[in-house]
């Protein structure tokens, strides 16, 4: 057996690792929408700002590169796919093709959309309108109302940042699943 044969006969085990693990990535995307900004709205205090930028922080530390992976892990699958030598699987590589060019769409809408409302947020403690070490000092009603307008903005932005990984998944899973009615 040639190493050729030797991946192909893993790949699918790779499939269903690659496809569960971006689901678990996909809901640990939608959990800042739906849990975290949510608690983070919840502080009255200064600090918000900061609980947020760490939140933007950590998500641009892990999601951004493990999006990166997993784009490219797909596309290497479509192209092992490509030359697998049954038909039946060969065809396959179109749906991992295009999963790998969902994932890759995120990078720039994080860049575009989402990276400017961050650092927006950031602002607010350089333009003096919220006060340094602040973890008791409460936010002025001006200053929440606009951290509070960045944060919304942000999520429905995050939305889609978390929604294309999801796409991507599902578009791979239907590989292996047989829809036939």
């Amino acid at each position: 057996m040639d190493v050729l044969g030797g991946i192909l006969l893993a790949l699918p085990y790779l499939q269903w690792l690659i496809i569960v693990a971006l689901l678990f990535v996909t809901g640990i995307a939608w959990s800042f929408n739906f849990w975290i900004i949510p608690i983070i709205k919840l502080n009255p205090s200064v600090s918000a700002v900061a609980q947020f930028e760490e939140t933007s922080r950590r998500g641009g530390r892990w999601l951004e590169p493990i999006n990166a992976c997993f784009a490219f892990t797909f596309a290497m699958m479509a192209l092992l796919l490509s030359q697998h030598s049954d038909p039946s699987e060969a065809t396959n590589w179109k749906a991992y093709a295009m999963s790998s060019a969902t994932l890759f769409q995120v990078a720039w809408w994080e860049r575009v959309m989402i990276f400017p409302l961050e650092r927006s947020a950031a602002r607010l403690k350089q333009n003096k309108v919220l006060p340094e070490n602040s973890e008791r000092i409460w936010m002025e009603d001006s200053s929440r109302a606009i951290l509070h307008q960045i944060m919304d903005k942000w999520c429905r932005w995050h939305i889609v940042r978390a929604t294309l990984p999801l796409i991507a998944s599902l578009i791979a899973l239907s590989t292996k699943i047989d829809i036939s009615l």
